[in-house]
């Protein structure tokens, strides 16, 4: 029996107590640090205790209260326990029982209590860093081998659901033999993760992998939360970042190509391309119509993108023309890049605290001390584990690359992980075939770094070190732009060489 605020009978379910139909009803309460308004008093046929599965579903549908009576032979009521949800604690309980021997013998307010509940979560949902206007998200990441890898990617993820404008209200970290190619991190512990993210009032599920159609489609099957994966939050940056058609076509590109393979019944919506995987979907029929929409529109935007190739072959083969020689800023997300552009250019490319500000090529002309002109292009930032829909999509920004005199990769002094940034910019280099192409190595941010750092950076690198906020630092750069540029040598593969 389902009974709301004001004391009303909403529904009566007879059958099985485990599969209660709680997707046909309307959530008027449900928000992220809510109840949803209802209260679910049923009875068993053999314990009188409230079972495991019936804290599950108070936790998950978040009622108000879940409780169950004891109906004795002759009919007449007996034991009664009840239970409602616990807000975040050090204990890590998540629900707390209360047992009353006769019926007779309730003596809460429960007006009162359900009222104290809800402001105690609304409290705790605050605490945890919730936001009213921000999406919750819970993190999960799984590793097989090294743990500090899975760590600092799962670190990484954390920056990504910021750049996606959502806060993060919990995560953790799986120890698997194997992945588990149904639910990724298990059933048992799929369960658990859902259960905390619903006591910690969190809306979606991000997974620090890319799940397979066939991950995306179980897990959906037992929450209702969003879930996502590290590719679909990448696409969703790209998304909101894109302001230019030819950012909007490449990016709309790259998601459809990821959601068709992912399409199942309850899998994607397309109304929420950017915006998650996990509510329900069409049926079968309307599926397949959404499918050969869905590959009509990537030729569509493919044939696009193709006439965009052409259009910058042509602005290419221009710049070629006049013997200007062409450098490329690359580099890990986030390094200050655009800064660096913005001061050598006195240009005003967006520049932002988040990863992927930066989607289209921007190219401009400098001058350097000898008053010699070179062309410089500003790219888009690169990270570990970048989705293969984005390579293919952001051809534009590759071929710029490939059609370069000479790379600038930025690294960010301060970032402790710095080294591994630099080798994730010579994988994704690797695969794109941009590796042959000379190449120097630029540490910016020295303005914040410590004097060890700035001292074993130029031991081990011997490049320069700049502040992109520090015009008076360019002159090491300048100078080996010319070197390069003007009196190049031999670009050693093999060694790696930077110079």
């Amino acid at each position: 029996m389902l009974v709301n605020r004001k004391g009303r009978v909403e529904t009566i379910f007879i059958g099985d107590s485990h599969h209660l139909p709680f997707d046909k009803l309307q959530r008027p309460r449900e928000a992220k640090y809510r109840l949803r308004g209802y209260r679910l008093l049923h009875t068993h046929l053999k314990n009188h205790n409230l079972s495991h599965p019936d804290l599950v579903t108070l936790l998950n549908e978040r009622l108000d209260l879940i409780g169950v009576l004891e109906v004795r032979e002759n009919g007449s009521p007996g034991r009664f326990q009840i239970a409602h949800i616990l807000p975040p604690n050090h204990r890590d309980q998540m629900w707390k029982i209360i047992n009353y021997n006769d019926l007779g013998r309730v003596d809460i307010n429960f007006e009162e209590l359900v009222s104290d509940i809800e402001e105690e979560i609304e409290k705790s949902y605050f605490d945890i860093g919730g936001m009213k206007e921000k999406e919750g998200a819970f993190l999960i990441g799984v590793f097989t081998k090294y743990r500090k890898d899975a760590e600092e990617s799962l670190k990484e993820l954390e920056s990504l659901a910021r750049s996606a404008d959502r806060v993060v209200l919990d995560k953790t970290l799986q120890s698997r033999k194997h992945i588990d190619p149904r639910y990724l991190i298990g059933k048992g512990k799929l369960e658990e993760v859902i259960l905390r993210a619903r006591q910690v009032g969190a809306e979606s599920l991000i997974f620090d992998l890319e799940l397979s159609p066939a991950q995306v489609t179980s897990i959906s099957e037992k929450t209702n939360l969003i879930v996502i994966d590290r590719t679909q939050l990448i696409l969703e940056i790209f998304a909101k970042h894109a302001v230019t058609s030819e950012g909007k076509i490449q990016v709309q590109l790259a998601q459809l190509r990821y959601m068709l393979p992912r399409l199942t019944g309850r899998g994607v919506e397309l109304s929420q391309l950017a915006g998650g995987i996990g509510t329900r979907g069409p049926g079968e029929k309307k599926l397949e119509e959404e499918r050969r929409r869905l590959r009509k529109q990537i030729e569509h935007l493919e044939k696009q993108t193709n006439q965009l190739v052409k259009r910058r072959e042509h602005t290419r083969k221009k710049r070629t023309e006049t013997g200007i020689p062409t450098v490329t800023l690359i580099g890990y997300t986030n390094v200050g890049k655009s800064t660096l552009f913005n001061a050598l250019t006195k240009s005003n490319v967006v520049v932002e605290n988040k990863l992927f500000s930066t989607l289209n090529p921007t190219t401009r002309r400098i001058v350097l001390p000898s008053n010699r002109e070179i062309l410089i292009t500003d790219t888009v930032g690169f990270i570990r584990n970048l989705p293969n829909e984005l390579i293919k999509a952001f051809r534009a920004t590759l071929e710029e690359m490939g059609e370069s005199s000479l790379l600038i990769q930025v690294a960010d002094s301060t970032d402790p992980l710095v080294d591994k940034r630099i080798e994730s910019v010579e994988t994704i280099l690797g695969i794109t075939g941009s590796d042959t192409i000379p190449r120097i190595i630029v540490f910016n941010k020295i303005d914040s770094a410590s004097t060890e750092t700035i001292d074993r950076l130029k031991s081990a690198y011997r490049a320069p070190l700049i502040s992109a906020f520090k015009k008076e630092t360019f002159n090491s750069l300048l100078e080996l732009l010319e070197e390069k540029l003007y009196r190049p040598r031999t670009y050693n593969k093999k060694k790696r060489s930077y110079g």
